[in-house]
């Protein structure tokens, strides 16, 4: 039986303007006149997510509230340097995150997501989820009604580990049966292709591409055309 390994955020849905989005949304709530862009954010967080030195293990993070924790104080520096805000009103804000940030309502499925799932399910794929994500992605794919779709949900935060660390997609390979035939799914050519390519695994790149890469569609109705005829030649 087949295994697709699926990248979450950016591959299978998204949050419109992720982290800085959600600063200036609740910026917003706290001081309806305030000015504040994403672009005066974004400079202030290139740094300092996990995923950010995913060289390394952060198996001390490996506990939500260790994890949401670790990440305050650059959300807070965001909004001090990028935004000119008061200390104690930037503390406060970035305390709120960790609620806005997973809130469903502000998250999109792509329209042919579920449709491919369905379809490769028909067909005897099963389904992992492994993301470099929040503590919380199980129950952000619960929300969002897909984690039924899905064997397992991996997310880096509560494994310590960040895609393309190899010990990332062995806890994933780890979950599935040997012997199986194993394929990644992402959108991001360094975390997802050349991690999972460097991991032992074919892979696809979706919703982006790479002059280095191989395999790239544009969407998931063309990976899902793919598969089908590859699946049709091999019978």
């Amino acid at each position: 039986m087949p295994y697709l390994i699926w990248d979450f955020d950016n591959t299978l849905a998204y949050r419109p303007g992720l982290w800085s989005q959600c600063l200036v949304d609740l910026a917003k709530e706290a001081f309806p006149d305030t000015r504040l862009t994403r672009e005066d954010l974004l400079p202030h967080l290139s740094q300092g997510f996990p995923w950010h030195s995913a060289e390394h293990s952060h198996l001390h993070l490996n506990h939500p509230d260790a994890w949401w924790n670790n990440l305050l104080p650059m959300l807070a520096r965001a909004l001090i340097s990028g935004g000119s805000m008061e200390a104690h009103d930037a503390i406060q804000i970035a305390n709120r995150v960790r609620t806005e940030f997973i809130n469903p309502s502000k998250w999109v499925v792509f329209a042919d997501t579920v449709v491919t799932l369905n379809a490769l399910s028909a067909r005897g794929w099963r389904h992992i989820a492994l993301s470099n994500h929040v503590p919380e992605l199980p129950q952000l794919m619960k929300a969002l009604h897909l984690d039924h779709h899905f064997d397992h949900i991996v997310t880096s935060a509560l494994l310590g580990y960040e895609k393309p660390h190899p010990l990332a997609f062995e806890a994933a390979i780890a979950l599935i049966p040997q012997s199986e035939h194993i394929v990644m799914v992402g959108d991001n050519f360094i975390a997802d292709y050349q991690g999972a390519k460097s991991a032992g695994l074919p892979a696809y790149l979706v919703r982006n591409s790479d002059p280095e890469c191989e395999t790239a569609f544009p969407d998931l109705d063309t990976l899902l055309q793919h598969l089908l005829l590859q699946s049709e030649s091999h019978t």
